[in-house]
């Protein structure tokens, strides 16, 4: 079953990430999400781009590979760790973490 492993707004990392896992022989989906800003705030309407390692046993290869990207990056967050990432705490809280995977791998 196909598990997210990475979550963020920056769509120009995600995109890096998804073609550096996709070089690496490990089958992976990109998926964009809504997620809604409360009524009482009025603000707009936040995107974010999902990664999806589709085969389980690519699993920790694919962990290993996002986090040394990351690290490269600059980012230095372990993979999962999505409440270390600013601005994407309250945005993983509304992400229900039992989500379906994508209708594509359903």
């Amino acid at each position: 079953m196909a598990q997210r492993i990475f979550i963020a707004s920056d769509q120009l990392l995600v995109c890096h990430l998804y073609t550096l896992l996709e070089r690496a022989g490990i089958s992976v989906l990109m998926q964009q999400s809504v997620v809604d800003v409360p009524q009482e705030d009025s603000g707009p309407v936040a995107w974010y781009s999902e990664l999806w390692v589709l085969q389980n046993h690519q699993l920790d290869i694919a962990s290993q590979l996002l986090e040394g990207a990351l690290v490269a990056e600059a980012i230095r967050v372990p993979v999962g760790r999505l409440e270390k990432m600013p601005g994407l705490a309250q945005v993983a809280s509304r992400i229900s973490s039992s989500s379906s995977p994508p209708a594509e791998i359903a």
